[in-house]
């Protein structure tokens, strides 16, 4: 497949080139340009790459995704017939296709081959089923495990219903039994800057899934920034009490994520360490993350005092 050819003919059609950028949103890690190349490798296999509401419905069907949404598809739809400006007949007919996407159930013959297609991920072996699983949710991780199970195993349980494929039982019972690795990121966050999120990703290549959680500080008094932007995709909690009492309260294990800058830091640490082995009633589990070099100057109070004098943008995310 020459997926420059199949761009170009998307060209012709008048696709612009920013219409595959949105498949390189950060939040995705399925509904990614590799779902996009993978429609497109079907329809060249069927012999269907020239057919231009196929094509268009392709690019378009998750031109819109926003996992915390429940109108991709609606939204999707309307930016389409917003932004393409071709043949009325042909706006339709993808159009449909679009919708059709939200529930599989095909309006069209048209839409029924791209149904299939859409859904192609659900009919693999399972060591494919499991890494889709995986994407799946890292997309949906600002949902709480406990509530992210219970609602995944539903849907996977209404797709089994469209879709023959044995190994989809072997997935939900993946599923079912799998316990991802958890871990929470605590802090005051006050603000939340380039420091901290050098921490998070770090802790993100180690874990499954990084709860952030917000925890009230007596000694700080209430926080006066918000969380930014970057963070929207995340699961974010806040707690007041004893971090070990939030742990213990989300009903399955966690490990804390503690940042380190320097030796200062690590010395600290070890105290609040100590503190949270005597009050907790359960294992625990902490790991220290340091930060890389460039950000070991960095604090909150820092930047706090900075922001007087207009000069602390550059460690804000």
């Amino acid at each position: 497949m020459d997926i420059t050819l199949i761009k170009n003919k998307l060209a012709q059609l008048g696709v612009p080139h920013e219409a595959f950028k949105r498949y390189e949103e950060p939040h995705r890690f399925y509904h990614t340009l590799n779902h996009l190349e993978d429609i497109f490798q079907q329809l060249t296999n069927r012999g269907l790459i020239d057919n231009k509401a196929l094509l268009l419905a392709a690019v378009y069907h998750d031109i819109i995704y926003d996992p915390k949404s429940l109108t991709n598809e609606e939204d999707s739809e309307r930016f389409f017939i917003e932004n393409y400006s071709g043949d009325e007949m042909l706006k339709q007919e993808v159009s449909n296709i679009i919708l059709d996407t939200k529930t599989h159930q095909p309006s069209t013959a048209l839409s029924a081959i791209f149904c299939e297609i859409d859904l192609n991920i659900l009919y693999q072996p399972l060591h494919k089923l499991i890494a889709y699983e995986h994407q799946i949710f890292k997309e949906f991780q600002f949902v709480d495990y406990s509530i992210y199970k219970v609602k995944r195993l539903e849907v996977l349980k209404k797709l089994k219903e469209q879709v023959a494929n044995p190994d989809l039982d072997a997935l939900i019972t993946y599923v079912e039994c799998r316990q991802p690795t958890i871990a929470v990121y605590p802090g005051s966050f006050n603000p939340f800057h380039k420091g901290h999120y050098n921490i998070l990703q770090k802790a993100e290549g180690i874990f499954d899934k990084v709860i952030i959680a917000r925890g009230i500080n007596a000694d700080k008094g209430p926080a006066t920034h918000t969380l930014p932007a970057a963070l929207t995709y995340r699961q974010i909690e806040s707690y007041s009490g004893l971090l070990t009492d939030f742990i213990n309260s989300l009903g399955y294990p966690a490990t804390i994520i503690r940042g380190l800058r320097n030796s200062t830091d690590l010395q600290y640490e070890l105290n609040q360490y100590r503190y949270l082995q005597d009050l907790s009633t359960k294992p625990l589990h902490i790991i220290s993350v340091f930060c890389d070099r460039e950000f070991e100057h960095i604090s909150s109070t820092g930047i706090r005092n900075l922001e007087q004098y207009g000069q602390a943008g550059q460690y804000l995310l």
